[in-house]
């Protein structure tokens, strides 16, 4: 009998090693580019949840001139989180440096700008599993601080990141910074180009996921915590005039997202808190004389 259990034991063992399915792996290469020109700075490989670490680089001509730019950037802390992928993927950054001093586009002011390519596709977005993210740590060092101010910033200003589009320009739906004194961090729902400034960067809008909408219904705000920035989904079964506001403990409105006639269909729209204090908020939809609400916490 003893010989049995023991061997059931191994069979056991054997089986639970055997399913055991081993982490995605993330291969990065980083580029420096302008225009046509473009050099490759480095590259490592990980697996989801594991930091890769941008290291420090001494640029060569043409690029060297930008070594400044790169010194900014380089300690910043990148990984996938866990779940976020279900396969290897190979990911290419494209770090634009500026043309000129400030830098503009599209009449917005940047001191970041990326390509993301993933498995050789450029320009289509790439999105993460599981309601997971790609997150960008950069450290408030002195390097980082000369970086935006050569850039015509001001260190310890509030930064935002968004997506740029063509024919819309910036927006940050689908993606949170988080502002905090000894670094800034970006955690970006799906891969597109992503470009980085102050708070006035990005052109806060709503946006259409479907016209087929399967219930009324409010969803969860995502992320949550957050600082400073959230997204709220919602979904209407027929077209209704909508309020979407949100609310402190109190019973005080403290913003109202939406406040006007939309057609059936499911949106989803970005709340920015930059102005409120830390707590818990409850955000309310009301249409077609029914009212959904949810809570979530804004931490500073």
């Amino acid at each position: 009998m003893k010989k049995l259990l023991l061997i059931f034991a191994v069979i056991l063992t054997a089986n639970f090693a055997f399913s055991q399915t081993p982490p995605d792996t993330i291969n990065i290469t980083l580029f420096v580019s302008q225009g046509f020109s473009i050099q490759e700075v480095a590259s490592g490989k990980i697996v989801e949840g594991q930091n890769y670490i941008l290291p420090a680089k001494t640029l060569t001509a043409p690029f060297d001139v930008y070594q400044y730019y790169y010194d900014g950037i380089a300690g910043s802390k990148f990984y996938i989180e866990d779940g976020g992928i279900d396969r290897n993927v190979s990911i290419r950054i494209l770090m634009e440096v500026p043309p000129t001093i400030p830098w503009i586009v599209d009449g917005k002011k940047v001191w970041f700008l990326g390509v993301f390519e993933v498995d050789g596709v450029i320009g289509a977005d790439f999105w993460f599993l599981n309601d997971k993210a790609a997150v960008f740590e950069m450290p408030r060092t002195p390097q980082f601080n000369t970086m935006v101010s050569t850039l015509g910033y001001t260190p310890g200003t509030t930064w935002q990141f968004a997506y740029y589009k063509t024919g819309v320009g910036f927006t940050n739906i689908d993606i949170s910074t988080i502002n905090e004194p000894t670094k800034v961090t970006a955690k970006i729902r799906h891969f597109s180009e992503i470009g980085a400034g102050d708070q006035t960067l990005a052109n806060i809008g709503e946006e259409v996921l479907s016209t087929i909408p399967k219930d009324f219904e409010l969803k969860q705000n995502y992320p949550n915590p957050f600082n400073p920035g959230t997204s709220i989904e919602y979904s209407l079964l027929k077209g209704s005039n909508v309020s979407l506001k949100v609310y402190n403990l109190l019973g005080v409105e403290v913003a109202s997202l939406v406040d006007g006639y939309k057609s059936a269909g499911s949106y989803r729209i970005n709340f920015d808190a930059s102005d409120l204090s830390s707590g818990v908020y409850l955000y309310k939809l009301k249409a077609n004389g029914k009212t959904l609400s949810k809570k979530m916490l804004l931490t500073k």
